[in-house]
């Protein structure tokens, strides 16, 4: 059985760094109720560093046409579509020394196929340590 011991070493072993140059949200890509959590979370904020947002094409047009996309751009966030965090270019570790995420699924592939250092924490943590009012 799966307990939370065996959760806190998943999230140790993943967990590589304190720190991280590039916040990366959506592996898998984000929808859009996420999108709308993120823009409502991030309401007169905006990062202290680089953030990349990843969602479909289509809920990217949805969160334009809702507001949500230009809340997002005011925080800082760069929108990227039909791409995947782990297969892009963009992120590996000749680009950055580490990666700020929520995702296990995004820290296990930027750690073991990207060689990247990861920042592994929850997304109210990211909001709290890479924003700023």
């Amino acid at each position: 059985d799966f307990d939370n011991k065996e959760m806190q070493n998943i999230f140790d072993e993943l967990n590589t760094t304190d720190s991280g140059d590039l916040v990366v949200l959506g592996s898998p890509q984000l929808g859009l109720e996420e999108i709308s959590d993120l823009a409502l979370m991030l309401k007169g904020r905006s990062f202290k560093k680089r953030c990349m947002i990843f969602c479909p094409r289509a809920i990217q047009q949805q969160a334009s046409d809702l507001g949500y996309a230009n809340t997002l751009k005011r925080a800082g966030c760069e929108m990227l579509f039909d791409c995947c965090t782990c297969l892009t270019p963009l992120i590996d570790k000749d680009n950055v020394d580490g990666v700020i995420t929520n995702s296990i699924k995004g820290a296990y592939y930027l750690k073991n196929s990207n060689d990247v250092k990861v920042n592994l924490k929850p997304l109210s943590q990211i909001i709290d340590d890479e924003t700023k009012w």
